[in-house]
């Protein structure tokens, strides 16, 4: 009695197109995109994230994500904050899980689901809205992104720890409106947080002045640097955020276990140091001001290691099925079939790689104060080591008391 076998065309056919639809491959308008951004061109990078097709499906969020950084560096503050409130609301959507989703990618890869962000990428979101924001001056809109952005170091804090940016910008937005507590709070978690809190003093000793903490004042008074005028009432401020050099890249790190089953991770590597030098000179003459930078890397590691577990459990669980369908084939098929079954198999376990590539590799919050009225001849410069980039201000008139803003960024 013969015994019939498949046809090593139909299961190959099948594996190899899950391993064609769901093979890890980054859209070409964000790779154009992010080509013509590191490559000196930001105005070219801006047009074509302007005018190029609106990307939808899987990479939706990392194309908005890409959109909003690249045009705010161009400053079309206007535009990137259309492209991020487009992806804090996707973010929201995306919470409600999507099953189908879920149940391809346990067969296949993460590449099969839509891309959500890590925790530090969802934060920069909100911190970048900040930014556009405060750029245009629109104090209420920042702080209601603040509020959001606290949100999620609620929900992540071991994870977004390391965010000193975005804490301190987070306070600078309670200090617009005058919310005096809540900046105090703000500034008292940064303190905690900072390895050195001397940064975070100066608005420390003046905000428990303003509320009337004596005590706490008289303490922060002998820890308050002497050349920073941060803590008088009447000083004016320059505020500058400053991206420098290029942020980190996912790649596939993989465990090979005998004789076919691989286990395949995202991990992250640096690209840029988080290293920072800001001056500002008035006519010449250098101020004296204040500096908090976030190491975007190292955050972006933290959100990583923050969902460890459940990688590996679904690694494991994927393994597992796999494996399982692999021995299935290999019953009912010849070897040639159960070979390149298992090889298709193997192929299609990939990492998901996908990561916001435009963001900088630090970024720094510095602040030096002004006395009010005209100042002219400001010229502003930011380096990594490996370059920078720089600003002239003619001439700028400020008020008592007034934040005047800049964002400027350094890829190289």
């Amino acid at each position: 009695m013969s015994t019939s076998r498949q046809s090593p065309s139909a299961p190959a056919a099948l594996f190899l197109g899950a391993m064609l639809l769901f093979s890890g491959c980054t859209a070409a308008p964000i790779r154009d995109a992010r080509n013509a951004f590191y490559g000196e061109a930001p105005e070219a990078a801006a047009r074509s994230v302007s005018e190029a097709e609106e990307i939808g499906g899987r990479d939706r969020l990392l194309w908005l994500m890409e959109k909003g950084a690249i045009l705010h560096h161009a400053g079309r503050y206007v535009e990137s904050t259309n492209a991020l409130l487009a992806a804090a609301r996707l973010m929201e959507q995306q919470d409600i899980v999507n099953v189908g989703q879920q149940t391809a990618s346990v067969m296949t890869n993460d590449w099969a689901t839509d891309y959500k962000g890590e925790y530090g990428e969802r934060l920069w979101v909100h911190t970048y809205l900040m930014m556009n924001f405060l750029m245009r001056h629109q104090v209420d809109s920042a702080l209601v992104e603040a509020k959001k952005a606290l949100k999620l170091f609620n929900a992540y804090p071991d994870a977004l720890e390391q965010a000193y940016f975005t804490r301190a910008l987070i306070a600078l937005c309670y200090d617009n409106l005058r919310l005096y507590n809540d900046a105090y709070i703000e500034y008292k978690k940064l303190a905690g947080d900072l390895p050195d809190p001397a940064a975070a003093v100066p608005d420390l000793y003046r905000l428990t002045r303003r509320l009337g903490f004596r005590e706490e004042a008289d303490r922060y008074r002998t820890m308050v640097p002497a050349a920073p005028l941060l803590h008088l009432p009447a000083a004016a401020e320059l505020v500058i955020f400053a991206g420098t050099g290029q942020g980190p890249i996912k790649v596939s790190g993989d465990i090979i276990v005998p004789p076919s089953i691989r286990f395949s991770f995202p991990r992250y590597v640096r690209r840029s140091s988080p290293e920072t030098m800001i001056t500002v000179s008035n006519a010449n003459v250098a101020l004296n001001g204040i500096l908090i930078t976030t190491d975007i890397t190292a955050v972006a590691e933290a959100s990583l290691s923050a969902r460890a577990t459940r990688l590996a459990f679904k690694e494991t669980a994927r393994a597992a099925l796999k494996e399982s369908v692999a021995r299935a084939i290999e019953r009912k098929n010849d070897e040639l079939v159960s070979v390149l079954a298992r090889a298709i198999l193997f192929i299609m376990e990939e990492a998901d790689t996908r990561a916001w590539e435009t963001l900088p590799g630090g970024l720094t919050l510095a602040r030096f104060p002004l006395s009010p009225g005209i100042h002219r001849d400001l010229e502003i410069r930011i380096s990594d080591g490996s370059g920078g980039t720089s600003l002239s201000i003619p001439e700028l008139r400020v008020r008592a008391g007034q934040r005047v803003y800049y964002s400027l960024r350094a890829t190289r």
